[in-house]
């Protein structure tokens, strides 16, 4: 299945370390494992030091409402 990230989700999900390309055909593993990789990086970096959501916890929560809609 692809899915249609934009560029800024496609350049964070990047710097995770996936090995595979997340702009391609992606099979249901592949789709459980930018779940799981991108809410760790949510928890890991996406709050400031009073809890409130960042930029990159703003680009998390997109990637993971795309997910939450299949």
């Amino acid at each position: 299945m692809k899915l249609n990230f934009n560029k800024a989700q496609i350049e964070l999900m990047n710097t995770m370390g996936f090995n595979f390309d997340v702009s391609g055909v992606l099979s249901d593993d592949q789709i459980l494992e930018i779940d799981k990789k991108v809410s760790d990086y949510f928890a890991r970096h996406g709050l400031d030091t009073n809890d409130r959501v960042n930029e990159i916890g703003l680009i998390c929560e997109s990637i993971m409402d795309i997910l939450g809609d299949l």
